[in-house]
């Protein structure tokens, strides 16, 4: 019997590329929510202990405009970066194609008019979120690899099985194998 083969194949957008980046930003999002309301909720607590609070309604603009411009620049430098990373990146290698087979000891990936062959042991971790992979090659360099690109969507679960049989414990797979 031939080892089974995963064709996975598709063209990153800026919708694509920025909906991951956001999703990885959203605890550093939160964290300067959080940070904020603490920052807030403590000039509150001072002004109202100076027993001012004639000045505490004056500075209150400041204290919903100053969080929510600081959270809102970040989402919007987020949306210009991945716009920017796009335009800049030719045609051709917005098209990423994948193979992996069964009992390899790698996958092969061709973009634009290049072509790779990555050994598993070679990764770093794999991450499954709901609509895509994350495949870390070290700290800083992940490659996206959507779930929407498979030929079959009956090829995830087997995905599933041959990163979790190549990485073990540096999978991080999600446990519903619905997709």
């Amino acid at each position: 019997m031939a080892p089974m083969m995963i064709h996975v194949d598709f063209t990153i957008t800026q919708r694509d590329l920025f909906r991951v980046n956001l999703e990885l930003a959203k605890v550093r999002l939160a964290l300067g929510c959080a940070f904020a309301v603490l920052t807030m909720g403590g000039l509150i607590w001072f002004f109202w202990l100076i027993d001012d609070l004639r000045f505490l309604f004056q500075l209150s603009p400041l204290f919903i405009g100053a969080p929510l411009m600081a959270i809102v620049g970040q989402v919007l430098r987020l949306h210009v970066y991945c716009r920017q990373f796009i335009k800049n990146l030719p045609e051709s290698q917005r098209r990423a194609q994948y193979l992996f087979q069964e009992n390899a000891d790698g996958y092969d990936i061709t973009w634009g008019g290049s072509f790779s062959h990555i050994l598993w042991h070679d990764l770093m971790t794999v991450i499954e979120k709901r609509n895509y992979f994350l495949i870390y090659l070290n700290k800083f360099e992940a490659r996206i690899l959507l779930k929407s690109g498979f030929h079959q969507q009956s090829d995830i679960p087997l995905f599933r099985q041959i990163v979790d049989s190549r990485l073990g414990t540096k999978a991080r797979l999600l446990a519903n194998s619905g997709s």
